[in-house]
């Protein structure tokens, strides 16, 4: 049976070569687990599609442009829930728990900023392979 990490790395590679973009360093520590990657046929069509997993969440797609679009749709949402966070964490009146309040936000606020520079990557990629 695979470490965690071994197959993070084998999704990650899986994924790289089927859309044909890198984004290891973007996605190291940013809080995105791939979790899982399948490949499906229609056994009718006999067309090929791809699932894969991601934090919980699936994402279905056909092409990199799919992947993309999917995987864009889920990080706004990401990030958008760490700015919420964030700010409520900031917001929050000193008390004995200081301590592990600023490592949740430093920590937020580091997913949120890896996180942005995936969905600039991301977004950068949509706009070249556009259909």
């Amino acid at each position: 049976m695979l470490k965690n990490e071994e197959k993070r790395t084998n999704v990650y590679a899986i994924l790289s070569k089927i859309i044909g973009l890198k984004f290891h360093s973007e996605l190291k520590d940013s809080g995105i687990e791939l979790e899982s990657m399948h490949r499906m046929i229609n056994l009718v069509t006999g067309k090929e599609n791809y699932l894969i997993v991601v934090n919980g969440q699936q994402i279905r797609f056909v092409d990199a442009y799919g992947f993309s679009l999917h995987f864009s749709m889920l990080l706004a949402s990401n990030i958008e829930h760490y700015d919420e966070e964030y700010t409520r964490l900031t917001n929050l009146p000193y008390n004995e728990f200081a301590d592990e309040v600023e490592i949740a936000y430093k920590q937020i606020d580091y997913y949120r900023f890896k996180q942005k520079e995936l969905l600039e990557k991301l977004t950068e990629f949509k706009l070249k392979i556009r259909p």
